[in-house]
């Protein structure tokens, strides 16, 4: 029932409701819990309620917050991945990203310059960067390796 009633709420379509109805089991199963109880908590409800979101941004917000609980180790891997590309301290100019989940095991580097002057400076912080030991744990991340949070 309260899978029904945040589907009528959001508008779901047949696909979006096969796979909120999907998530919901496993993790209810997983998580010894009712599909009830996971659809009426707290967390659930602030987005699901938000006036600033329009439907779809409720959705997709919704559908990520389901698959951070239905994956939560790629979770955690994606957060530190995260934590590590901003521990890096580039400049603005440079942006460092990972395709959503994890896909492929790919660092995407993007930059825009207007001149030799900023190539060069943007090219030896990147250097920098590659070189330093966070650039080396993000990709043990990107391949596999276990979280420092797993194997404490």
């Amino acid at each position: 029932m309260a899978l029904a009633e945040l589907a009528l709420a959001l508008k779901l379509g047949d696909n979006q409701l096969r796979d909120f109805m999907d998530w919901c089991e496993e993790i209810a199963l997983r998580d010894g819990v009712t599909m009830a109880a996971l659809l009426m908590g707290k967390e659930l409800d602030n987005i699901a309620t938000d006036p600033r979101l329009g439907r779809a941004d409720r959705v997709k917000k919704i559908k990520e917050w389901l698959r951070r609980l239905r994956f939560p180790r790629l979770a955690q891997t994606e957060d530190e991945v995260h934590g590590k590309i901003r521990a890096l301290k580039l400049q603005p100019e440079i942006r460092l990203s990972v395709p959503p989940g994890l896909e492929g095991g790919r660092l995407e580097i993007h930059f825009s310059v207007t001149n030799q002057e900023d190539f060069k400076r943007l090219a030896k912080k990147l250097s920098a960067a590659a070189d330093s030991g966070a650039s080396g744990e993000i990709f043990a991340l990107l391949g596999g390796a276990a979280s420092s949070n797993e194997s404490a």
